[in-house]
């Protein structure tokens, strides 16, 4: 019998998870110091600062008062919502390095395809949940009817953020929403079958699409240790970011230079506070450092894992399982970008990197997870 959770209070939550989240931002803030005090102004940190605070409050906001069943009818309605600001986008968004990708209140950017990933989980959950009959289903025909609306607010949504030019936050989420299927019990071969289409399409995005994508895959080409009879470098500026990045991070050794001899961070690697701040982890504390960061979100991952499988609602066991996946995915490929093990798709590490949306939707995840799993005692 499920318990009545909007006649109880919450009388504890899980500190594992509370323990690697406050970690995680802590090691962001002192990272963010570390880089402002040697560039021109201390103005990032600060703002870096105000976005943590912003996103704690953001999280127990979402812990002590988020309703997650009497609110879950509104997921349907925060999908068109987030359709409305992606499609803003295009008429009032703000350009950052060639992608239309921001809208600004004041001083403040929000990234509508950041948001749009946390949505597509909370509305993927519902639906799974509602459809968890069908899911079983043998026949590809009658599984794609059962699951037309799913296919179309997913496809809309990924089709504007596509054209967003935002191509990390489309792979993240479809990592993540083809994990959730795979996790609630969808045949291999459908997953697959997925997978398939999507390795697909991003062959022909890369091929037929932008320059700076193709440009990026030859560089992975040229840098990563996983190709063997690689080019040589040709020390073009397409490649400069990546050989800054495993120049930084091979200088690190075991114990790292330490804060005071980092190089990097004095504007040799241009994204130092965002797409590769885990360089610059690994160059100034060396592997032991990066390997703590790592473990922490690994940590976070399995934690939220564990008390998802311990959930009799299926609704907060997807939901939850989701929210683990989107954080830890999106750590994966931000790491493996920072040592070339994947090209470079321009993603933030959670809790750590410099941002404002990320933040706030990572942070917001936390209190949703702490939320459902939290141990309640009836009024």
């Amino acid at each position: 019998m499920k318990k009545n959770r909007n006649n109880s209070y919450i009388v504890s939550i899980d500190n594992t998870i509370l323990v690697c989240y406050l970690a995680l931002l802590l090691i962001g803030l002192v990272m963010m110091l570390d880089i402002s005090s040697v560039q021109s102004s201390m103005v990032n940190f600060y703002r870096h600062a105000i976005f943590v605070g912003v996103s704690i409050l953001a999280a127990i906001i979402t812990l002590y008062f988020y309703k997650v069943d009497k609110l879950r009818p509104l997921n349907r309605w925060l999908v068109y919502l987030v359709m409305a600001l992606l499609m803003l986008v295009f008429f009032l968004g703000v350009k950052t390095k060639g992608a239309e990708r921001w809208l600004m209140i004041g001083p403040v950017g929000i990234q509508p395809s950041t948001l749009a990933r946390l949505v597509l989980i909370l509305f993927f959950a519902g639906y799974l949940d509602t459809k968890q009959d069908m899911i079983g289903l043998t026949k590809p025909k009658e599984l794609f009817l059962e699951f037309i609306p799913l296919i179309v607010y997913t496809g809309v949504i990924f089709v504007l953020i596509f054209l967003g030019k935002h191509l990390s936050t489309l792979i993240i989420g479809g990592m993540t929403l083809l994990g959730m299927l795979f996790y609630a019990g969808l045949r291999k071969r459908f997953v697959l079958g997925v997978l398939l289409l999507g390795l697909i399409a991003g062959t022909v995005i890369i091929a037929k699409g932008d320059s700076f994508r193709s440009d990026r895959i030859n560089t992975f080409k040229v840098y990563s240790l996983l190709i063997p009879n690689r080019p040589e470098p040709s020390n073009s500026p397409e490649e400069y970011q990546v050989r800054e990045s495993l120049t930084a991070l091979t200088s690190g050794g075991l114990i790292g230079t330490g804060m005071a001899h980092g190089r990097a961070k004095h504007y040799f690697l241009p994204e130092a506070r965002t797409d590769y701040i885990y360089t610059i982890i690994g160059e100034e504390f060396g592997f032991l450092g990066a390997a703590v960061v790592l473990l922490l979100h690994a940590l976070l991952f399995f934690r939220i894992l564990k008390l998802a499988e311990a959930q009799e609602d299926r609704y907060h066991k997807y939901l939850v399982a989701g929210l683990g996946m989107n954080i830890f995915f999106n750590a994966l490929i931000n790491t493996g970008v920072s040592m070339s093990i994947i090209p470079s798709t321009g993603n933030t590490l959670p809790f750590v990197s410099y941002g404002g949306t990320a933040l706030l939707v990572d942070s917001i995840s936390i209190g949703l997870v702490l939320n459902i799993t939290a141990k309640r005692r009836r009024m």
